[in-house]
């Protein structure tokens, strides 16, 4: 798909998983943070954007702090038939697979804002490239204050694969690399 000319709505995306996620009966601190930042962005967008009545806010989490979330989303204006709900995705990258299946309907696609932590970066980053890099998407990163080792955790299950635009651009530098040494070979006595 080409660059959209123009987006039509607004899609935020609140990433709601953690490592705990099977016991959670409340939100940790670190979701909470993101679920702060989600509520601001969506201010910010239904008060500042022409299209602000076109906007969705899907919450990917599993379902016990998902439902905790969806809770504080409505506590805090939210219309409840805005937020949607999702337990399907495990990662980031999966994530926004979900995503693109889901814009991909639509004539013209929304502005996304994607809400994780700030260490999501780096994957994002990745994912992006491969997934997303004709949308018109936004990084917005909530702090997360929880010890070192519990985010590396957590940041091991968040580590992309190598998608196709990978091997694509690993085998055209080979093929550059062959070209080039058969034109200037190493060895100049050949």
């Amino acid at each position: 798909m080409s660059q959209p000319h123009f987006t039509d709505g607004n899609f935020i995306i609140l990433f709601g998983l953690h490592t705990k996620s099977e016991a959670a009966k409340t939100v940790p601190n670190h979701v909470k943070e993101r679920t702060r930042l989600c509520i601001d962005i969506y201010r910010i967008v239904t008060t500042s954007k022409p299209d602000r009545n076109n906007t969705q806010v899907l919450v990917v989490a599993d379902p016990n702090t998902g439902q905790n979330i969806k809770n504080i989303l409505i506590e805090s204006g939210i219309d409840e038939d805005l937020i949607l709900l999702t337990d399907h995705p495990k990662s980031i990258e999966q994530t926004l697979d979900y995503v693109l299946k889901f814009i991909k309907q639509r004539a013209n696609p929304p502005y996304i804002y994607f809400i994780g932590s700030v260490w999501h970066r780096d994957i994002y980053d990745s994912a992006i490239l491969s997934k997303l890099k004709d949308y018109q998407i936004r990084f917005e990163g909530a702090p997360d204050h929880r010890p070192v080792d519990s985010v590396s955790r957590e940041k091991a299950l968040n580590t992309p694969t190598k998608g196709i635009g990978h091997y694509k651009d690993k085998l055209k530098n080979k093929a550059v690399d062959t070209i080039i040494n058969y034109v200037f070979p190493e060895d100049k006595n050949k």
